[in-house]
C-alpha cells in the first residue's frame, strides 16, 4: 500500500523518468492516449499523439458545469429629488431577486503542444489554446417582470425629456458595481459577462500525455488563459462603466477586470496505441 502511494505520489509531482529507449520511440504520431481530467477547466476530455521525443501534441473538449447563485441585487432610483413627483404613483422595490449562472457549457475546446526540454523528464512546458464561447456568466431576474414598473417609470421620465437612457442620468435601474442595468420592456433584465472566443495559453506541468513506461499515468498542468478584458453586454449591447458607491454586483465587478483565466487541472491518461 505505501509503495503504490509513492508511486502515486511520484507521478504527480512529475519525478518519474522513462528509459531513453522508450522515449526514442516516441515518433511522429506513431502512438495514441486519452485522457480525462477535471480542474477549474471543469471536465476534460482529450487525445494527445507524440510529434517527436521533446513534442507531443493534445487536443479535446472542456465541459463545465452549469453553476447557479441567487442573490439580491438594489434597485438605484437615480432620480434628481425635483423630479421625483413624476414617479411618485409608482411603488419602486428597493431590492429585485436575480440569478447568475455559469455559461461556458458546450463549445468549448482546447488544442495544446507540450516541450519537453529533457529528453527523459516528465517536466514539460505548454503553449496552445482555448476557443469556443464568448459567454462566460449570465445574470437575470428570477421572477418573470419583476422589474415591469421600473420600465414603465422610466418610459415617462424619457418622455418627458428628463432621463437620458444613455448616460442613465435620472433613470432607475439595477446597482451590478461599476455597471448600470435597466429592464426591458416585459420588466426583465438579462445581462451576460463576455469574453474573447480565442484564448491562448501558456503555462507548465508535469507528465507525459503519452506514457511509454507504464500503460496509465497521472498529469499535472497549471497555466492562465489569456481571455482579454472580460465586457458586460445588457440584450446584446455593450455596456460602459458607471460610478456607483454600492457594493452590490461585487463579483462581476472584480471578475471583469481580470484579463487572464487560471487553469489547473488533472488529468488520467491511458495509452491506446
Amino acid at each position: 500500500m505505501k509503495k503504490t502511494l509513492l508511486l502515486v505520489a511520484m507521478a504527480l509531482l512529475g519525478l518519474t523518468h522513462v528509459s531513453a529507449q522508450d522515449v526514442d520511440d516516441l515518433g511522429i504520431f506513431n502512438h495514441l492516449s486519452i485522457g480525462a481530467g477535471v480542474g477549474t477547466t471543469g471536465i476534460t476530455i482529450d487525445l494527445a499523439a507524440p510529434v517527436t521525443p521533446y513534442v507531443a501534441v493534445r487536443a479535446g473538449v472542456d465541459i463545465f458545469p452549469n453553476i447557479k447563485v441567487k442573490t439580491d441585487l438594489d434597485i438605484d432610483v437615480n432620480v434628481d429629488q425635483q423630479y421625483e413627483h413624476y414617479i411618485s404613483g409608482f411603488t419602486i422595490p428597493k431590492d429585485v431577486k436575480v440569478e447568475g449562472k455559469t455559461d461556458m457549457i458546450g463549445g468549448n475546446a482546447h488544442v495544446l503542444f507540450d516541450f519537453f526540454p529533457f529528453k527523459q523528464s516528465s517536466f514539460h512546458l505548454t503553449a496552445g489554446a482555448y476557443f469556443g464561447k464568448d459567454k462566460v456568466v449570465s445574470l437575470y431576474n428570477k421572477e418573470d417582470g419583476a422589474l415591469k414598473v421600473i420600465n414603465q417609470a422610466n418610459q415617462i421620465l424619457i418622455n418627458e425629456g428628463i432621463a437620458n437612457p444613455n448616460t442613465h442620468e435620472n433613470m432607475i435601474g439595477l446597482d451590478l458595481g461599476d455597471f448600470f442595468l435597466t429592464p426591458d420592456q416585459n420588466g426583465n433584465v438579462d445581462a451576460t459577462l463576455k469574453v474573447s472566443k480565442f484564448r491562448p495559453y501558456v503555462g507548465l506541468g508535469f507528465g507525459r500525455p503519452v506514457p511509454m513506461k507504464h500503460r496509465f499515468t497521472c498529469n499535472f498542468d497549471l497555466g492562465v488563459q489569456f481571455w482579454g478584458t472580460p465586457e458586460v453586454y445588457l440584450r446584446d449591447n455593450k455596456l460602459e462603466k458607471t460610478t456607483t458607491n454600492s457594493d452590490a454586483g461585487e463579483v462581476l465587478k472584480v471578475i471583469s477586470k481580470i484579463s487572464v483565466y487560471p487553469s489547473l487541472n488533472v488529468r488520467f491518461v491511458g495509452r491506446i496505441l
